[in-house]
């Protein structure tokens, strides 16, 4: 009798377990089927992956990729090659976009085909070779590679969308200073959480704003921010014990909250991304630190912002047709070396230039000479020229690098004081800039970067406790 009863009992439980089972089954189809219900309706039926891609990448890197045709990264200067994906990823020995453009945009190049193509279900970024990262090249890379993650998981929801690619690593990094940089800032911060506190680093971490985002957390995301990046500097200040007095404090609040706007506001796209990361050093009895900021944006470079016919600010573009005027009767344009865009780009850096509406923002167009000001006074002494010191700016096929060589200059206009950059002798910014700081580069980057690599002295700030 009791073993009767237990194989009823036994019966009894498969069965609830087989309806469970089948209920859970049923569930499942349902869910399918309305994912695919869903997907059919996004995607109007059509299931190429140019589709797909247009459909789901994020802003940005649509906007690289299908929007922009001088970005290297437009969908024609892909390689989908199905030979590529056995192909090595190795990072250059110098991954710098101002140092070395043409390996390091070639490398985010092929990354993006790797990546896109999907012909492997591992992804490896081998830095067996590098040796060397800008600050400026990692974050374009960082966040061009979080927008092909945010990729797959939109595609992960649908089922048949599921990616190929599983995993994206870094392997090989034996450099030290290769491999500090990538565990306080980089992509194993970014993307996987691994961040690795080190006792000579201060870091500010990829902060990523979206102007347009209505999400409570957003809207007062600039004073967030500007506190957050000011307190990143006074961090790196203090590692050289080194203090700003309130009012130094409250000017750094101004020009860092300023160049900040600038980012946003004059992105087409309405991102701003921003990093830091300062290096502490003491060798042969000398403390010192490298401090490094970038504030990169996407979308229309400085030169395209101006020349777009909705630009609101016609005084600034009728000085600059005036200037480019000036510069075509004197012949001082040339081909791939100086031309239009990038005498306009200098321009814009003037103070009282600005692409904004004048009569909204009557006191824009000071935020970037005052930020490049600021920050090189940073360092406790008069701007002179050091072998590290060095604020540089590109934007479309302009690059800029200001290290101290040419000082910024101070001139009087109908009674008001203006800071001037003209990068030559004369002072004059009629005359043609020293080209081996102003100038056309055949690499274009879609938006504009800001990078600023300045070498801080402890013996800078001895008497100079400002």
């Amino acid at each position: 009798m009791k073993l009767k009863k237990s194989n009823i009992y036994i019966q009894l439980k498969r069965y609830r377990r087989r309806k469970k089972s089948e209920k859970k089954r049923a569930a499942n189809r349902h869910r399918v089927n309305a994912k695919s219900i869903e997907l059919n309706k996004i995607l109007k039926k059509d299931f190429s992956y140019y589709n797909v891609l247009t459909t789901f990448l994020p802003k940005n890197l649509k906007y690289l990729i299908f929007e922009c045709e001088d970005s290297h990264i437009y969908i024609d200067k892909l390689d989908f090659s199905p030979l590529l994906y056995n192909h090595p990823l190795y990072v250059p020995k110098t991954f710098s976009l101002i140092d070395k453009p043409a390996e390091s945009y070639e490398f985010v190049r092929f990354v993006v085909s790797v990546m896109l193509l999907q012909k492997s279900h591992f992804v490896s970024i081998d830095y067996t070779h590098c040796e060397h990262i800008g600050l400026d090249a990692q974050i374009y890379f960082d966040v061009i590679l979080k927008d092909i993650i945010t990729f797959y998981k939109r595609c992960r929801s649908y089922e048949k969308l599921m990616p190929i690619v599983r995993q994206v690593k870094g392997d090989n990094v034996t450099n030290e200073d290769v491999r500090k940089m990538l565990f306080s800032v980089g992509s194993p911060v970014i993307h996987a959480n691994n961040f690795i506190r080190y006792g000579d680093i201060e870091s500010y971490k990829l902060c990523i704003h979206n102007s347009l985002s209505k999400n409570r957390k957003t809207i007062g995301r600039k004073d967030v921010d500007t506190t957050n990046l000011v307190d990143y500097v006074l961090n790196c200040l203090g590692r050289l014990n080194r203090k700003l007095s309130g009012d130094k404090i409250e000017d750094l609040c101004v020009v860092i909250s300023e160049i900040l706007i600038n980012a946003e506001e004059h992105s087409s796209l309405n991102y701003r991304f921003s990093i830091g990361y300062f290096v502490e050093k003491n060798d042969n009895e000398q403390h010192f630190g490298v401090f490094r900021l970038v504030i990169m944006n996407f979308g229309q470079s400085i030169y395209e912002k101006f020349k777009d016919p909705n630009c609101l600010n016609l005084n600034s573009i009728e000085k600059m047709k005036a200037l480019s005027k000036r510069y075509n009767k004197r012949k001082l344009f040339s081909n791939k070396n100086f031309e239009e865009q990038t005498l306009w780009t200098l321009y814009s850096l003037q103070e009282g230039i600005t692409s904004t509406d004048p009569k909204i923002y009557k006191k824009r167009g000071n935020g970037s000479i005052r930020f490049i000001d600021s920050f090189f006074k940073l360092r406790g002494r008069e701007i002179l020229t050091d072998n590290t010191s060095r604020l540089g700016i590109i934007s479309g096929n302009t690059e800029i690098i200001f290290d101290g060589t040419y000082n910024i200059i101070t001139k009087n206009v109908s009674g008001e004081q203006f800071q001037y950059m003209t990068f030559n002798n004369e002072g004059d910014i009629t005359n043609k800039p020293d080209s081996k700081f102003v100038k056309f580069v055949p690499q274009y980057f879609p938006g504009t970067l800001i990078c600023a690599e300045i070498l801080f002295n402890e013996d800078d700030f001895e008497n100079n406790n400002g």
